[in-house]
């Protein structure tokens, strides 16, 4: 993903809805009409790459004021729909916990979420406490770090937490994805890649055959191959 401060320079060099440049005075002056507050200082500071961790507020006015889709500034799209305002998807968050993690396990807890982003040292760090705001929806304003470090944990795009035509794709696909995992197929398809070396091309096939059968006849699934290694001279 390109660095925040290119981004914005980018935009400010060639504004979408401008004519000519935007100076750091400009656009401030245009994020205030809009109701938000960023100095036209802090402004420079971000395209320098000083600063480099706006929160999802400034993001969202900066992307307001130069005409595009906040999502931009995260590696998605910058056009905006007509009537579109897009900003902090709060419903987001929770959907990933619910849905993504390990197939032999429940959800990820906050506390190892926040364990995992902090000691990855990518993305600064982030408490569970604030993890458990966001998931409340008694905060919405995390920064881009923190946005970044979410995204990254749970595999995701980070224009998730912002772009509805993102997240109109990803949901559907998490709907899928629950669907087979209550059906066993993604511990199945987990145990079946764990024992692949062991197996044969033909007991792969068989294992993989039966649990179609299983399916369609609604029975459960009782993996076969247990505890089985390939025979000598079949492999």
């Amino acid at each position: 993903m390109r660095p925040f401060a290119e981004v914005l320079n980018e935009l400010c060099n060639n504004p979408p809805h401008h004519q000519g440049r935007m100076t750091n005075v400009a656009l401030a002056a245009a994020v205030k009409q809009r109701g938000g507050d960023i100095g036209h200082g802090y402004i420079s500071q971000l395209r320098l790459g000083v600063k480099d961790n706006p929160t999802c507020q400034a993001i969202v006015d900066l992307a307001g004021a130069l005409g595009v889709h906040p999502a931009v500034f995260l590696g998605g799209r910058g056009e905006l729909y007509p009537g579109e305002r897009p900003g902090w998807r709060a419903t987001a968050l929770s959907t990933l916990f619910e849905a993504v993690h390990p197939p032999d396990r429940g959800p990820w807890s906050p506390e190892e979420v926040a364990a995992s982003i902090s000691g990855s040292g990518h993305y600064g760090s982030i408490s569970a406490s604030y993890i458990r705001e966001l998931l409340s929806q008694s905060s919405a304003n995390p920064r881009l770090k923190h946005i970044l470090g979410l995204a990254d944990h749970f595999g995701a795009d980070p224009a998730y937490f912002f772009d509805d035509d993102v997240a109109a794709k990803v949901d559907s696909e998490l709907t899928d994805f629950l669907a087979l995992r209550e059906l066993g197929v993604v511990e199945f398809v987990t145990r079946l890649a764990e024992r692949t070396g062991e197996l044969s091309p033909q007991a792969r096939a068989a294992a993989v055959e039966g649990f179609r059968q299983a399916l369609e006849v609604g029975e459960g699934w009782t993996f076969p191959m247990k505890g089985r290694r390939t025979p000598p001279g079949h492999a």
